[in-house]
């Protein structure tokens, strides 16, 4: 067996896959140790690493990075998409910050594809980028990210993140601005509140979910899982029909908890499209960011606005550290959103 790992590897620099392979442990683990991720090892396992990072002469690449001469100062932003509101917004507010710092920003978008995320991570590493802020389709399959940071290069996750994975966290505190907009749709009076979410992998998603949750449970009110509604915002491809066929099925609700602002708009035209006037019959509220056209609502209705230019200061402030040279254990920031309600 170490023979046929170091017949492996005799030709090429021994990589993270080659040391969990030794350890007989997995790649994710290799770098919760040599990084010192978040996630505990036990001390067993961390021996195991450190004697196969040993054996195998395995050097992170961030020393050979120590070493040069100087930066790049380009920074990339890996973003999940580039077409809607919440990318434009906290794109402009990034870039106003990295430019005082003498940073210019590269642009990616993986369109929500997995796949297409990884190619990007892969061209992005051999660009010799400085720095990478990262909006991830997915809270799962760290391992392309987990490549990046292996090359020496500062992650800092934005809006959504990637559990056990060793970076600097900034994103909005999703679960209390979702929690205190159904605290409100309650305090209406409204119980039968239908959420609809735009992702079931994104951590951002994930935690909106968990702030509905919360507010239910605390009134002792059951989670109806048939009034949690799973959509596409990045094309609303048949959301119509999908909103139609649920409130067939289901009944109407009183109240619609809607995680981004496509969602919110779309919910709207087909509730009055069918004649259900909004926010008389159906309470609308969310959309999490503060749009032109929200100003226009006729009647102005509950709305949760993230506070881009705090999460962008924060990101490139971590990741400026970074790059500096400080290198503490990751760290998680929460922004609060800002709550609108018109009573």
């Amino acid at each position: 067996m170490l023979w046929d790992i170091f017949g492996a590897i005799m030709n090429k620099r021994p990589t993270r896959k080659d040391v969990a392979a030794l350890a007989k442990v997995s790649v994710a683990t290799v770098s919760y140790v040599v990084n010192g991720g978040p996630r505990p090892v036990a001390a067993e396992t961390r021996e195991r690493v450190l004697n196969a990072v040993e054996q195998l002469g395995y050097r992170p690449h961030a020393i050979a990075r120590s070493l040069k001469t100087g930066n790049t100062h380009t920074v990339a932003l890996l973003a999940q998409s580039l077409i809607e509101p919440f990318t434009g917004y906290f794109v402009n507010a990034i870039e106003r910050c990295l430019d005082k710092h003498g940073y210019e920003l590269i642009l990616a978008s993986s369109h929500e594809d997995r796949e297409r995320e990884k190619r990007l991570l892969d061209v992005l590493a051999a660009r010799s980028i400085d720095g990478l802020l990262y909006i991830p389709v997915s809270n799962k399959d760290p391992e392309p990210v987990l490549a990046i940071i292996d090359e020496g290069i500062p992650v800092i996750f934005v809006d959504r993140y990637i559990p056990g994975v060793p970076a600097d966290v900034v994103m909005s505190d999703n679960v209390a601005a979702t929690r205190q907009l159904t605290d409100y749709m309650l305090d209406q009076g409204r119980r039968r509140i239908l959420f609809i979410s735009f992702s079931d992998e994104a951590s951002s998603a994930l935690d909106r979910v968990e702030g509905y949750r919360q507010a239910l449970g605390a009134r002792d009110l059951p989670v109806d899982v048939s009034m949690i509604l799973v959509a596409s915002y990045v094309t609303g491809v048949g959301f119509e029909e999908h909103l139609a066929a649920h409130i067939e099925e289901h009944g109407l609700p009183d109240s619609i908890i809607c995680t981004t602002n496509d969602l919110l708009v779309r919910t709207i035209k087909t509730l009055r499209k069918r004649a259900i006037d909004v926010p008389e019959h159906v309470l609308v509220g969310g959309g999490f960011v503060h749009s032109p056209w929200n100003d226009l609502l006729e009647p102005p209705l509950p709305l949760v606005h993230q506070d881009f230019e705090t999460m962008a200061q924060q990101a490139v402030e971590f990741l400026v550290e970074r790059l500096g040279g400080h290198n503490p254990p990751p760290r998680v920031k929460l922004i609060s959103s800002r709550f609108f309600a018109f009573d």
